[in-house]
């Protein structure tokens, strides 16, 4: 070992300006990643406290603060007896947005795209025919706005996705149960990824989108349970061929969808 070299900090981490703040997000990030990947594991040790705080250039509490932040995603726990160790995913925290990013980072494009489309056809047709039977005036309004908003953004040629993942949102808000708006994260995710891939979709599945709002806004649960479903396989079809032929880079960040 080279003398004076043990206490100094990895020189990756070494140039890192900003408040502690940053470092945290940071170390919290290339731990949560390096989880995800399995280079960290349930069958290996863990790092321990000094050897994080000299890899990344921090300090003891900010160390302590990003496995507590892990901690709190279901990704790593820590016992008195036996220290930290990581946890297997089935206790991930997987709706969380840091966690989805992570996942989307580490997995093949349409692995990670076909993931989110099984669940989201599971949850938005029943959400939307949830809309139908129970929205309130002003939130079938609020999904009107959101499709007018969509529409103005392809006839501008501008982009949408924010009105997109109002649309989608609203409508899970008008569900009226609290448990299917933790899905909105989720959602906003295969939007984003969508949107990255192909701009065209957004164009393409105006029309769909429209025949789900009119479906909720006139009362027809079933209608409206079944425009949406047609909406997502289509769109899920002619997503994983852009996939197959435009793979979005997958070292882009997914956090500003949320």
């Amino acid at each position: 070992m080279v003398p004076g070299k043990m206490n100094q900090p990895n020189p990756k981490f070494a140039l890192r300006k900003g408040p502690k703040r940053n470092l945290f997000a940071h170390v919290v990030e290339h731990l949560g990643k390096r989880i995800v990947t399995g280079e960290l594991n349930p069958h290996l040790p863990f790092p321990n406290e000094a050897d994080l705080g000299r890899e990344f250039g921090a300090s003891r509490s900010v160390v302590r603060e990003a496995v507590k932040a892990l901690a709190a995603r279901g990704m790593i726990e820590s016992q008195t007896k036996t220290g930290i160790r990581v946890l297997d995913a089935m206790h991930w925290n997987l709706l969380d947005p840091e966690v989805l990013n992570w996942r989307y980072s580490a997995m093949p494009q349409g692995q990670f795209y076909g993931e989110l489309f099984e669940i989201r056809l599971m949850i938005e047709p029943q959400a939307a025919a949830f809309a139908a039977k129970r929205g309130e005036i002003q939130e079938i309004a609020l999904i009107g706005e959101a499709l007018e908003a969509m529409n103005h953004a392809g006839l501008n040629k501008t982009s949408g996705i924010d009105a997109d993942v109002l649309f989608h949102r609203s409508i899970l808000a008008a569900s009226h149960n609290p448990l299917l708006l933790q899905m909105g994260n989720l959602i906003a995710v295969g939007l984003y990824i969508a949107h990255k891939i192909s701009s065209e979709s957004f164009v393409v599945f105006l029309p769909r989108h429209r025949a789900v709002y009119e479906a909720i806004k006139n009362r027809d649960p079933e209608a409206a349970h079944d425009s949406m479903e047609l909406l997502l396989s289509e769109t899920r079809e002619f997503m994983n061929e852009h996939i197959r032929t435009t793979p979005l880079s997958q070292t882009e960040s997914i956090n500003n969808s949320f």
